[in-house]
């Protein structure tokens, strides 16, 4: 793996390995971060905003069996988090919160903004 600083707070990070990513990813702690990637579906780029350690949110029930995703995600190098972005609405159609949980493929990502630093990862076949 190669870094290149570039501007003030932005890390270029070439050939970087998904448990680098993880690792940056998880550095956010329980504060907010945001996450740009590919996703495996259909090639299409996703930007998210995202969340660690989310308990037991309101609105939407926690995924179960958290040691089984552990070992999933750690096979598959995806990793779960509590997505910001997505609305929750009730029966009738009226917005009652936001949250849900999601699953990102770490070799896909492209950017993380953790802790006010950028990170971007280039990575050779990667397209944006």
């Amino acid at each position: 793996m190669k870094s290149v600083k570039t501007a003030k707070d932005t890390v270029v990070e070439f050939e970087s390995s998904p448990s680098r990513v993880r690792q940056i990813m998880e550095s956010v702690g329980s504060k907010i971060g945001n996450v740009h990637f590919i996703k495996r579906s259909n090639g299409e780029l996703r930007k998210m905003s995202y969340r660690l350690h989310v308990r037991n949110p309101k609105h939407i029930a926690s995924p179960s069996g958290s040691t089984n995703r552990r070992q999933a995600d750690l096979s598959n190098d995806t990793m779960t988090v509590y997505s910001t972005n997505d609305v929750v609405r009730d029966r009738e159609g009226n917005i009652i919160g936001r949250g849900a949980y999601k699953r990102i493929p770490l070799d896909g990502v492209t950017r993380v903004v953790a802790n006010g630093k950028v990170y971007e990862f280039q990575r050779e076949g990667l397209v944006v």
